[in-house]
């Protein structure tokens, strides 16, 4: 399976993802799939490379969500700093390509999530 985009909420514990292709890699079509409680703790411990790659740029800052578009390749983030909330968007360049490479793990992750819960929709 592979996404098409995925947007961690990290100041409600809420992962987003919508996949480009189903389990038999067809185009995919039907709502994404929600992560919530232990499964959303579990792939935001899994963005820490993502966080700590936004720190070295944006040093002091608190995330509150990330939303990273993998087809276009694009990154928005919602961050606090000094207590006014910020958009930074990156789109192409060499910073993006460091976060998205730093990401490779949990973009696996949130697949298996994914399909997971796709095939438990199907069965349910």
């Amino acid at each position: 399976m592979q996404l098409r985009s995925f947007k961690l909420r990290l100041a409600d514990e809420h992962v987003r993802i919508v996949p480009a292709t189903d389990a038999a890699g067809c185009p995919f079509a039907g709502p994404g799939v929600d992560l919530r409680g232990d499964a959303a703790r579990d792939a935001l411990r899994m963005a820490a490379p993502i966080l700590a790659a936004l720190a070295t740029f944006e040093p002091g800052v608190a995330v509150r969500s990330i939303a990273i578009d993998l087809e276009r390749p694009r990154l928005t983030a919602t961050l606090h700093a000094e207590g006014r909330p910020r958009v930074v968007r990156m789109e192409a360049g060499p910073a993006l390509t460091l976060l998205l490479e730093s990401a490779s793990d949990l973009v696996a992750h949130l697949a298996d999530a994914a399909a997971r819960a796709l095939r438990a929709r199907d069965t349910g």
